[in-house]
């Protein structure tokens, strides 16, 4: 139908609508801006267990670390000693004969080298007020005793023998220092330092792994770790 102007009245401009027409029940659909994520938040229990998650991650690493740390077969720095006397300088070498020596142990028995011929012999060379040589006691008896433990239930006579030798001490102040740690070890003493002197020992602890041939396999200025300790053994007890 065409409208009529009235007389008198303005004409009024009609603007066309943009909005395509919807089919009726139809509505409108609402537009979000670019960038913005139309998905609801995570819900509570997924975010505990995303943080959950991340903590074992964590604890993973850590334990991870930790494992190859203790891989490491690091020595730590020796304690320096002066030996008196005189002769070649430098520790006794590998390859040769480990020089045989008798000393007293605690309850004042001779103890010989040659007493455990055609066994492994572990050699470890200390002193009370030496630092790192307590440090790593600890770790000497428990290898040493774990390896014993292995040797004896295998029946073998023939395992491995731990020698500690105490330099330029009273056997008094080992004594006490061995009751008060409580270690079930041979200790021999050397107050007047002939064997640091035969072995020309520079250093404080010092290591000597002996082959079941008497030939000296492995040497050792410093303290060990485990590992360290272990992978030397392994090549002596074979």
């Amino acid at each position: 139908m065409v409208g009529t102007l009235v007389e008198g009245e303005q004409p009024r401009s009609v603007t066309a609508s943009t909005s395509p027409l919807r089919p009726p029940g139809e509505s409108e659909a609402v537009e979000r801006p670019a960038g913005v994520a139309g998905s609801a938040p995570a819900s509570t229990p997924t975010r505990y267990a995303l943080a959950a998650l991340s903590f074992l991650v964590l604890i993973g690493f850590a334990l991870y670390a930790a494992y190859l740390a203790s891989l490491v077969e690091e020595v730590t720095a020796a304690q320096p000693i002066t030996v008196p006397g005189s002769g070649p300088s430098g520790p006794f070498g590998t390859g040769l004969t480990a020089p045989d020596f008798a000393l007293n142990d605690l309850d004042g028995k001779t103890v010989r080298l040659s007493d455990f011929a055609g066994r492994p012999v572990w050699i470890n060379i200390w002193a009370t007020w030496c630092a790192p040589c307590r440090a790593e006691m600890p770790d000497i008896d428990a290898v040493y005793n774990e390896i014993r433990t292995r040797d004896e239930q295998s029946g073998r006579a023939d395992g491995l023998a731990l020698l500690l030798v105490s330099i330029g001490e009273d056997p008094q102040a080992v004594r006490r220092y061995w009751q008060t740690t409580g270690y079930r070890l041979t200790a021999l003493v050397d107050p007047t330092f002939s064997l640091t002197q035969r072995y020309r020992v520079s250093g404080l602890p010092t290591h000597y792994f002996i082959g079941r041939d008497g030939a000296i396999k492995e040497l050792a200025i410093g303290g060990l770790k485990p590992n360290g300790m272990r992978s030397r053994l392994a090549r002596i007890s074979s």
